[in-house]
């Protein structure tokens, strides 16, 4: 890409990091839609211009976040976003050094939930509440935000949903949960954001990354943890069922990644048009799927679909 091609496709994905910041403010829609694809600026300019301007990418961002609102406060209140944006630099340093997508969406997500660990202990301690009491408060708001979205907390928001799980027993169940779903959440997020800047790779012609995406595949000794885990909400301690809950919900993403690329495998083997791929990737998120999807994942541990551990002159 030529310097003026570049500067200016820097400054658009900028005025994008922005116009989605500032459009989050304002629309809970926009602020839930921003906070999945915020990371794909960066990716974007990470791959066409290097890990250097992707970083300066994130700091103007957050720069330009700080003089619309100069202060101490505006950092605390968009670190999420500020997360968002280290994710795409991480995610784009790992992949210019040559790893594959998998283990740097892996390493990514690992990093970013020590970090937000370590933040959530320090947060603890220096206002003087106990890690179960700020994990209940983050729930509430969590939940308040989630209700501001489905039409505000006398609407819809407390109407079952959700298939069929009661709004008052969201309330209860989310704030156990919650260290599994920031795993997964930011999980889900980075896996997003790395397919999609992928296919957009392709579509503007920068060239094709590899390996294929449809290569992923989980460790094998990942489903002795799986297994484990399984059997420990059979022990009657709630703690550990909780513990066993949460690592279940981790290790649940995992295989859904690997009945994706097991379904984009068949896809490429089938040749199927780009436009119908759009069509069915989204189907594959829906409820009834989702399980079907994560069976297919674990079944391909030992059935082997797309023959990747065959021998090459098999």
């Amino acid at each position: 890409m030529e310097k003026g091609r570049g500067l200016l496709f820097w400054f658009l994905c900028l005025g994008l990091l922005l116009l989605a910041y500032v459009g989050g403010q304002v629309s809970p829609p926009v602020f839930l839609l921003a906070g999945l694809l915020l990371p794909l600026p960066v990716l974007l300019v990470g791959w066409r211009l290097g890990t250097r301007a992707a970083v300066l990418l994130a700091l103007a961002a957050v720069l330009g976040i700080i003089s619309l609102k100069p202060g101490l406060a505006v950092i605390l209140e968009n670190l999420g976003f500020g997360e968002l944006l280290l994710m795409g630099v991480l995610i784009s340093g790992l992949n210019q050094r040559g790893l594959p997508p998998q283990r740097a969406i892996i390493y990514t997500v690992v990093g970013l939930n020590l970090m937000a660990l370590l933040f959530f202990l320090g947060e603890a301690f220096l206002s003087g509440m106990t890690p179960a009491a700020l994990l209940t408060q983050k729930s509430q708001e969590i939940l308040g935000m989630l209700s501001q979205v489905l039409g505000g907390a006398e609407g819809g928001a407390k109407e079952q949903m959700f298939h069929d799980v009661p709004w008052a027993e969201l309330e209860n169940l989310v704030p156990l949960l919650l260290p599994g779903l920031v795993v997964l959440n930011i999980g889900v997020v980075a896996w997003i954001n790395v397919i999609l800047s992928r296919q957009l790779t392709v579509m503007l012609g920068w060239g094709q990354p590899q390996p294929p995406l449809y290569y992923w595949s989980t460790p094998e000794w990942l489903i002795f943890v799986a297994l484990g885990a399984g059997f420990l909400l059979l022990i009657p301690v709630k703690g550990v069922r909780l513990v066993s809950l949460n690592l279940l919900m981790v290790l649940a993403l995992l295989y859904f990644c690997q009945g994706v690329a097991v379904i984009a495998a068949w896809f490429n083997r089938l040749g199927l048009p780009r436009f119908l791929r759009l069509i069915g990737y989204p189907l594959l998120f829906l409820n009834p799927l989702v399980l079907l999807i994560i069976t297919l994942g674990l079944m391909d541990l030992w059935l082997d679909f797309r023959r990747l551990n065959q021998p090459k002159d098999a």
